[in-house]
This record gives C-alpha cells, structure tokens and sequence, in this order.
C-alpha cells in the first residue's frame, strides 16, 4: 500500500490539472498555534482558532480574509454557526460568539470552561464539553439558558 502522507501538496499541484492547481494554498501560522478549524456547510469559508488567541475567517476560494481578531486569552475551540455571519469560539473561561467582522455580540456563562464545541443547525443547539459542571450542557445560543432535565 502507498503511503500519502510522503506527498506534499507541491508533488500533488504539479500532477493535477490548472483550475485544481489554482486552489492551492499554504497557510504560515507558527506564532499564535496550535490551530483548530471549521469549514462551514458549504465548505467555502474557514474560520481558524490559535490557541493564543489568534482568530480570524476567510473565504478560501476567493482568497479574502474576512476578519482577524487577537483575544488575548487562550482559545479552545472554534465553530460556525448557520452560515458565514456568525461563530462561537471556545476561550479560556466562556464560550462567545463573534459576527463576521469579529464583533462579540453574546457571552454563554453557563459554558464554565469549555473544550469542544458543536453546532446543531437543524436543531439551533450549540454543543459543548465542559469543565464544569460535569453533567452535558446542551443550551440555546439564542437564549443562553441552560437545560437540567
């Protein structure tokens, strides 16, 4: 069997047609990482999350960045929501979410350190794995209430 991972994208672009090889790009992120990503459901936009609290989103196919943001605080997690207009970002203590110009426009304070996060579109649910408490936290990103059922 052949091993892909000895391919780097170099080896590959050179071997694929022209409007393949256009796509290719090579993102430098060494000071602010170790990076998490989300693609959204159509795979056009990128939201990345350094855990030094870099942030930022881009429309890779486009090649636009769309905001980029420096917390200050430790990031966890990243997640789009709906679409391209908003995201939630797991930070040191909260989960926020963030509008597509890196505006905070709610803080979740039932999510005591969060470490993972998933939306559910079908369903408006944002999905964390908390710290604290250690029962499942499944709250509403649009009412910030919490559940115990």
């Amino acid at each position: 069997m052949e091993k892909t991972y000895k391919y780097r994208q170099q080896d590959i672009v050179k071997h694929v047609d022209m409007s393949s090889a256009r796509k290719n790009f090579d993102l430098k992120f060494e000071q602010f990482g170790p990076y998490h990503l989300n693609y959204t459901r159509t795979g056009r936009h990128v939201l990345i999350g350094g855990k030094k609290g870099h942030i930022g989103t881009f429309d890779w196919q486009a090649g636009k960045v769309g905001c980029e943001v420096y917390l200050g605080e430790t990031v966890r997690d990243v997640q789009w929501l709906h679409n391209e207009t908003m995201f939630a970002v797991a930070q040191r203590k909260y989960v926020y979410v963030y509008d597509n110009k890196g505006v905070e426009l709610h803080k979740l304070k039932n999510h005591l350190e969060p470490n993972r996060l998933e939306f559910l579109p079908y369903h408006f649910l944002l999905c964390s794995v908390v710290s604290f408490p250690v029962y499942p936290s499944f709250p509403s990103f649009l009412t910030s209430h919490l559940p115990l059922g």
